[in-house]
């Protein structure tokens, strides 16, 4: 140190013990928050580990922030670990700093005033040991002292109930004037170096003098309080006092001097010369041996004593000095009373030092450096959280609000571009008179969407529409084909049932193919009406997908990679129109489209030159607009940005204890301001540029040029709308056209599969027919060969002897003759099945002419025919409309047909099955409502008998029955025998379709590759 260097006290350090944080803090962790504590065990860890650091602390900047960084982590604490008795309660142990006491308490006040006191006594001793020969020095020094006194004074202001000496009231508001009287003495040093006016050192130095006066009487307060100060603080402040007394009359005098107050200035100096002397003897002797006895506790440098006794003993020797020379000059030449030092004026005081508050020891950025992240940070306390859901509905109040102003600003920006349709009414004024803008010609957005829908349902697996029509006619010629196999089984087994007829005549017992076969061909002629149906269906598709198959096509063309090619397309089909209609225009009326013009005069190149700059200065309104929109967009999204990541949880929490939840939402809110000063500006500065675009646009279409070009344009878009209206139609036909083709697939199959049936059924009849027939052949002719013979022996008998053989030839007519002219023995109601016995013997007739009988010799045959003639049955064929629906339901088997024993039954065919009086029910199809809607044929019930149908008997069980159809008929179907004989209709021929064939359908109806 230097020897011109005022010595400095620093305040002695506060002594503790250690203290364990862990296990308290995990403890209430998992109490209270009901937490895992391992999650927090780094950092309960950290805690711990600054309370072990601030224990070695040094007397330097890094001991200093290691204990503000451990005070401001328990402010931090505080906020969520109540430390007292009742919650977590910790032990903290501290030494008194003068007497070293030992003074322990649980409350976390009196560890955080202790940390501080710890503070102020480093950055005293920080002070005291700057070099104040320069100026950073004697600035460090200066800064730190009033720092001290600040944090004094902060213990003084808040920790109320000390509960040791070094930290009462009394002792820390004489530290602070302490600090405040050294960090005094600095600047005063530094008036001195600076050489200041002396009027102002003198005011300086008084309030020296005036402070450590105080302080000497509060340091010998103290200590008859038993606080425990060195008593060398004591001396040193008197010194002091004595020193800084003298100095202030020395630069007092050197004043009066210049200010010609001779007498003054003498009375001065020998005030100062006293005060001097004072300090440099028995004072400073005192101090000398102070300090050196005690230099154990640090608070003043070793030669403390010496150096001030120096100073004192120069300033003396100056005084001295300074006052023989004043008082030779007066009584020399100035003769100027000198008053009494009693008498003298008191020197004005100056205060030039403050305290420095502890929040400001740091600058804001070098206190989070300093204190670092709030080490426990991630455990929020409840209220916090409460309070933070409170900030954020603020500030959803806040952007909801602000979104409805862009809203409403977009909306009305809106409302004003589609009412003048703005942009695009200004791409007419932008081209020549004689052009149309390219873009006129492009299809709309909704065509193309309509087009890649049309080719989506042209992509596999789904098929093409005609490869559906190819597979609907495929389906319709299978379903034509296995119908006319059933008529052709039907009319075989009639045939050959006739042919016997003719042959045997009334021997031929087998029933009627008529009364057997009259289901299946009620069945086969329903089948017929569903056919005939579904070609109507088809005929109806055909002349509703015919017209449009073009505009399909090249819908389909523009879904797929040519869609260029389909814009083309669209462009060319386009102006086709208005060339046919600037054509038709020409020949006789004024043509809208008339796109060519007279050559334009000076005149109207002045008209066109004003409507381009009005056409300009709408443009740039645009602009303007559009550019205010999209800053307002972007504000809007900043702003929405900006509140998602705002966390004021931290705030919350260091304000807790405040209550002033609402300043603080405030505060934190105004930072939105300019956002929504932002927006507001846009959207006034929006309304105005509306204004002045719709006057301007007002007088662009008032002009002559402007209704002419409207007026083209408006042909452009009628046009445009017709062709647009066109695909749509095209496009709804396509999508129908589909699901109809589908639906008529769907019923042919199953109409396919219900003929099949019926196949199956009638093949099955023809069989037994068949089978039953050759049994009844077999029977006839034996038992025809057989009573040939019988007769042929009875009448050789009555002639006697034998007679000579006769002619074969001749025998052989005979005995036909005689079997046609002799009556039937057989019954009529034998069985093909049963065993035949022989005819008895016939009784001999005379022969008769070889004549046609009066009566009709196939009597059998006859009523067998005609009731194969009865009326057909009255069942409703199934509807049917373009939009199909299904085949008729399967039907029970007809009670109709024969059923010999020795053959399995067959499959009923699915149509209805019986006429009205037999003991069934009868269904009535309801006609659909409505076309293409995928309805189905509902039957309903007509009439429901309980009487139960009577079970089938076996033609071998039945003795009284004379045949197969007549047995059958005479227990069951009393109708046939009363009802007149119809015949039944003619199967319906297929029809081809009375429309115009188009030039992709051939004349069968179907679909040509």
């Amino acid at each position: 140190m230097a020897s011109s260097q005022i010595p400095l006290i620093s305040v002695p350090f506060k002594r503790t013990d250690d203290v364990n944080w862990i296990d308290p803090l995990n403890k209430y962790i998992a109490q209270q928050y009901q937490d895992d504590p391992q999650k927090y065990a780094q950092e309960t860890y950290t805690l711990n580990r600054l309370r072990q650091d601030i224990r070695g602390a040094g007397k330097d900047l890094t001991g200093r922030d290691l204990l503000y960084r451990y005070f401001g982590q328990l402010e931090l604490l505080e906020l969520r670990f109540p430390v007292d008795e009742k919650h977590i309660k910790l032990l903290f142990t501290w030494y008194d700093a003068f007497n070293g006491k030992t003074t322990s308490q649980h409350s976390l006040a009196y560890e955080k005033a202790s940390v501080i006191f710890n503070i102020a006594a480093t950055l005293s001793a920080i002070a005291s040991t700057q070099n104040r020969a320069e100026p950073a020095g004697r600035k460090c020094a200066f800064h730190f002292l009033q720092a001290a006194a600040g944090i004094f004074d902060y213990i003084n202001d808040n920790f109320l109930h000390a509960p040791s000496s070094d930290l009462s009231r009394e002792t820390v508001k004489l530290l602070s004037q302490l600090m405040l009287a050294q960090a005094h003495e600095c600047f005063l040093e530094n008036s001195i170096r600076e050489k200041k006016k002396d009027g102002l050192i003198a005011k300086l130095a008084s309030h020296a003098v005036w402070i450590y006066a105080s302080i000497v009487d509060e340091l010998q307060e103290a200590q008859s309080h038993g606080v425990g100060m060195d008593k060398s603080w004591s001396s040193m402040c008197q010194i002091k006092h004595r020193y800084y007394q003298a100095l202030a009359q020395q630069f007092k005098a050197v004043a009066c001097e210049a200010d010609g107050q001779y007498g003054e200035q003498v009375a001065r100096w020998t005030v100062a010369e006293q005060a001097a002397k004072e300090a440099s003897g028995k004072l400073a002797t005192q101090l000398i041996q102070q300090a050196t006895a005690n230099h154990g506790q640090g608070t003043l440098p070793p030669d403390s004593g010496s150096v001030l006794q120096e100073l004192c003993k120069s300033l003396a020797a100056t005084c001295t000095e300074k006052l023989a020379a004043a008082t030779r000059d007066n009584d020399m030449i100035y003769h100027d009373p000198v008053p009494q030092a009693s008498v003298l004026t008191p020197i004005d005081r100056l205060n030039a030092v403050k305290p420095i508050p502890l929040a400001e020891l740091y600058s804001p950025e070098e206190m989070t450096k300093v204190i670092g992240n709030d080490i426990f940070t991630h455990l929020i306390p409840l209220s916090v959280h409460e309070s933070a859901s409170m900030y954020s509905e603020e500030q959803a109040k806040l952007v909801r609000a602000e979104t409805e102003k862009c809203d409403l600003a977009k909306a009305e920006l809106k409302t004003a571009m589609d009412y003048m349709k703005l942009p695009q009414a200004l791409d007419k004024f932008k081209q020549p008179a004689s052009e149309l803008p390219a873009s006129s010609l492009d299809p709309p957005s909704q065509v193309l969407e309509w087009a890649g829908l049309v080719a989506s349902r042209a992509q596999p697996p789904e098929p093409t529409i005609s490869q559906q029509f190819d597979q609907l006619e495929k389906s319709r010629n299978n379903a034509r084909l296995a119908l006319e196999a059933v008529y052709l089984v039907l009319d075989q087994e009639t045939k050959e049932f006739n042919s016997n007829v003719l042959k045997y005549g009334e021997r031929w017992t087998q029933s009627s193919s008529g009364s057997s076969t009259r289901q299946f061909f009620q069945d086969a002629r329903n089948h017929q009406q569903s056919l005939d149906n579904g070609i109507n269906s088809d005929n109806h598709i055909y002349r509703q997908f015919d017209p449009v198959k073009r505009d399909i096509d090249q819908l389909l063309q523009g879904g797929g990679p040519g869609h260029r090619q389909f814009e083309h397309m669209f462009s060319e089909r386009l102006s086709t129109l208005l060339d046919q209609d600037n054509k038709k225009k020409t020949q006789g009326i004024d043509s809208l489209l008339d796109l060519s013009e007279p050559e334009p005069t000076e005149t109207e190149d002045d008209k066109r030159k004003t409507t381009m700059e009005t056409v300009d200065r709408i443009q740039g309104y645009l602009d303007k607009l559009f550019r205010m929109e999209k800053d307002r967009q972007e504000t809007l999204e900043d702003l929405k940005e900006r509140t998602r990541q705002d966390d004021i949880a931290q705030l919350l929490i260091l304000n807790k204890k405040s209550g002033s939840e609402g300043q603080l939402f405030a505060a934190e809110l105004e930072k939105y301001r300019p956002h929504q000063q932002r927006i507001g500006g846009s959207i006034q500065q929006q309304q105005q540029v509306i204004q002045d675009l719709t006057a301007a646009f007002k007088t662009l279409m008032q002009g002559q040029e402007a209704r002419q070009l409207q007026s083209k344009w408006d042909k452009v878009e009628q046009e445009k709308r017709r062709l647009v209206d066109q695909f749509k139609h095209a496009k709804a036909i396509y999508l129908e056209t589909k699901d109809s083709l589908g639906k008529g697939l769907q019923y042919y199959q199953q109409l396919h599969s219900a003929i099949e049936m019926l196949m199956n059924n009638c093949r099955s009849f023809a069989q037994e027919r068949a089978k039953e027939r050759d049994q009844l052949c077999t029977a006839l002719e034996s038992s025809s060969q057989q009573r040939d013979q019988e007769l042929l022996k009875e009448r050789l008998s009555m002639y006697g002897g034998p007679p000579s053989a006769p002619d074969i030839s001749q025998l052989a007519d005979r005995t036909q003759q005689l079997s046609l002219q002799q009556p039937m023995a057989t019954p009529a109601i034998a069985k093909a099945s049963a065993p035949l016995h022989p005819a008895p013997p016939p009784v001999m007739q005379p022969q008769v002419p070889a004549t046609a009988p009066q009566q009709s010799p196939y009597p059998m045959y006859s009523q067998s025919m005609t009731s194969a003639q009865a009326p057909p049955i009255s069942a409703a064929p199934p509807s049917h409309r373009p939009s199909y629906g299904q085949a008729p339901p399967p039907i029970p088997p007809s009670p109709y047909r024969t059923q010999p024993i020795s053959q399995p039954q067959w499959q009923a065919t699915p149509m209805p099955q019986a006429p009205p009086s037999v003991n069934q029910p009868v269904y009535q199809a309801i006609p659909y409502q409505q076309p293409y809607q995928g309805q189905q044929p509902v039957y309903q019930p007509q009439q429901q008998i309980n009487q139960q149908q009577p079970q089938y008997q076996s033609p071998y069980q039945q003795s009284q029955q004379q045949t197969y159809g007549n047995a059958y008929m005479s227990q069951q179907q009393p109708y046939y025998q009363q009802q007149q004989p119809q015949q039944p209709p003619p199967p319906q021929q297929h029809q081809q379709p009375a429309y115009g064939q188009p030039a992709y359908w051939n004349g069968s109806g179907s679909l040509m590759d």
